[in-house]
């Protein structure tokens, strides 16, 4: 028999975090495996001709997207009670693509939105809802939390 896969996607925000905990939470329930994906784009480097006092980075330098992936998956696995191992992916390219293409092999893929895109009507574009349209199996999306304005 099979162990049931769920993907989910992980960008560094806190909705792709809330992501990773429900998907990590989930998996108990399941007796599943979860693979967190995270894509980025590889930034061109920029080397100065000469010292400009400048870093490519800002202030500080960015660690590499395998070490933001670490960090995020060990923070959501703290947060979840006997949390199971996490398989962590890092690749370059568009997100939405890589997670439908991980799809494929997933019993259940996990995303987070900002609410924007077409989940809060606006403009199709967003990762989700890439995934909700193209996605070889059942999407679960997490929404943003409920800001109560009235006060």
């Amino acid at each position: 028999m099979r162990t049931p896969v769920i993907v989910v996607g992980v960008d560094g925000s806190t909705q792709a975090e809330a992501a990773l905990r429900w998907a990590i939470d989930e998996s108990a329930r399941r007796g599943a495996r979860v693979e967190a994906l995270l894509a980025y784009h590889q930034e061109p480097v920029f080397v100065p001709a000469t010292s400009m006092a400048l870093h490519p980075y800002g202030e500080r330098p960015r660690r590499h997207p395998a070490q933001e992936l670490h960090a995020t998956v060990e923070l959501a696995r703290a947060a979840v009670r006997d949390a199971p191992d996490v398989a962590e992916t890092v690749v370059v390219g568009e997100a939405a693509d890589h997670l439908v293409e991980a799809s494929r092999h997933a019993d259940l893929l996990v995303v987070g939105t900002r609410g924007h895109g077409p989940l809060a009507g606006a403009v199709l574009g967003s990762v989700a809802a890439k995934c909700l349209r193209r996605s070889h199996c059942p999407v679960v999306v997490i929404p943003p939390p409920v800001v109560d304005r009235t006060r």
